[in-house]
């Protein structure tokens, strides 16, 4: 009985730790940042963006209506699992069309 007790014990003690650390991930990727650039035709996966500043991303979400060349400004976090291989991955809260592609 003494064992079964202990099993009980270090399962809910793993089941919180396990909640802790997802919690913990939730709250680091949250940090959302703004930041604008174009719409590329580098991504198989996801649509991809190349910033402002010369970095790529891949865009997780709410881009699919966008075309490659579209100017965009992207609010966002970065994406801590993805299934996007292409660049770091953002979660796009919003994102604004500033001018479409030619």
């Amino acid at each position: 009985m003494k064992y079964l007790f202990g099993a009980g014990l270090a399962r809910k003690i793993a089941v919180a730790g396990v909640a802790l650390a997802l919690a913990g991930c939730s709250f680091l990727q949250k940090e959302n940042f703004t930041v604008g650039g174009e719409i590329t035709d580098q991504g198989q996966e996801c649509v991809t963006f190349r910033a402002e500043d010369g970095t790529l991303y891949a865009l997780a979400n709410k881009a699919s209506r966008l075309r490659p060349g579209d100017k965009v400004r992207i609010t966002g976090h970065l994406a801590l699992m993805t299934t996007c291989t292409e660049a770091t991955t953002l979660i796009v809260d919003k994102i604004v069309l500033l001018a479409p592609a030619d």
